[in-house]
């Protein structure tokens, strides 16, 4: 794909890149699927993804690599000229991007490709994007340094399970004695038939994502907490989702008997299961209905051969309970060295950072 006349083209390294207008949104999804369809990329840099924050963003353009004539990755962008800004797969607004890319990426035509990033960062160093600050929301591929850039970052701690360690007895057994007595509790409490089932289509989906909008509302309320649904762009950036979804998306219902004990929200791509919502009917404080909606979906993913149960980033304590791998994700802005950057990096690292206390003897 070439640059068309407002477009940005450079050669970086091995690698010519091009910042352009979307065009046909029909030919990019043809494009973007065969892209899904052999590379290692994550469900967030899938076309599902995707083509919901180009429903629900302004402004965006698209980003292509190409490494000898062919195509080697693709993403979004969104380019500010001024204060001189670009979002790599985000649209800079606060309240379309409160939706949380995780595991951000380009989408590629094979496996992972730690050259794009390296490359791409030297084109932006030399003005390639004609940008001050390239701003990479929740990543794991993005390097933490690159061409004497500045960067700018926050990491949060992300959990996930692997599926092969699970035996016929599901996660119960790998669990500290805590948890596996504070789960086996809740199954015996719950009580009548436990059932998880996969919603078979869209509307269903959609259905059962209003009755998790339900559960998940009352919860959060009821602990005075802010919920995922205050964002107003939330509802309709993952309706978008679940309406484009091809396989990838799951809407998990988890029943004892009659009872409804809560909904999973799931993203699946290449073995990898992305934990990314819920909603638990858990007004019962001696009650535990996301230990048993969760063991039940780990139980079924590690059935149905996928390898990874994530529960992307974020801290409790069910994701410290049953994830037994953590990892970093990381909010990164690279900037630049421009006289007002280097200037903010010295007051951050000589008067906002705080030194670190002497040690105890």
């Amino acid at each position: 794909m070439h640059a068309l006349p407002n477009g940005l083209e450079r050669k970086s390294g091995t690698v010519t890149f091009a910042l352009v207008p979307l065009g046909d949104i029909g030919a990019l999804e043809r494009q973007w699927r065969a892209l899904d369809a052999v590379g290692s990329h994550s469900f967030f840099a899938s076309w599902t993804w995707v083509s919901a924050l180009l429903k629900n963003a302004r402004g965006m353009t698209l980003l292509t690599a190409s490494r000898g004539g062919s195509l080697a990755g693709m993403a979004v962008c969104r380019r500010a000229r001024w204060p001189g800004r670009v979002w790599f797969n985000a649209s800079g607004e606060r309240v379309v991007d409160g939706v949380m890319v995780e595991h951000n990426n380009f989408a590629l035509p094979g496996g992972d490709d730690p050259r794009l990033w390296a490359d791409l960062l030297s084109w932006f160093a030399a003005d390639g994007l004609q940008a001050n600050e390239l701003i990479v929301p929740g990543t794991t591929a993005a390097p933490a340094v690159s061409n004497g850039l500045i960067v700018v970052e926050d990491c949060r701690k992300a959990f996930r399970t692997p599926l092969d360690r699970l035996g016929s007895d599901g996660i119960a057994p790998l669990l500290s004695r805590n948890a596996r007595q504070q789960l086996r509790r809740s199954l015996r409490d719950f009580g009548g038939e436990l059932r998880l089932d996969v919603a078979p289509g869209p509307a269903t989906a959609l259905d059962w994502f209003g009755q998790l909008k339900a559960l998940h509302i009352c919860s959060w309320s009821r602990r005075g907490r802010r919920h995922a649904f205050t964002n107003p762009a939330f509802e309709p950036f993952h309706r978008a989702v679940i309406s484009a979804g091809a396989g990838d998306v799951d809407l998990l219902r988890i029943t004892a008997g009659d009872r409804v004990l809560g909904y999973l929200y799931n993203f699946k791509r290449n073995g990898v299961v992305h934990s990314y919502q819920s909603g638990f009917a858990d007004a019962d404080p001696g009650l535990r209905p996301g230990y048993v909606c969760h063991a039940l979906a780990i139980g079924h993913y590690a059935r149905t051969g996928m390898a990874v149960y994530d529960f992307l980033a974020g801290t409790n304590r069910l994701k410290q309970s049953f994830g037994f791998d953590s990892y970093d994700m990381v909010w990164r802005r690279y900037r630049r060295p421009s006289l007002a950057y280097r200037l903010e990096r010295i007051v951050r690292e000589r008067i906002i950072t705080p030194k670190p206390a002497a040690a105890e003897h």
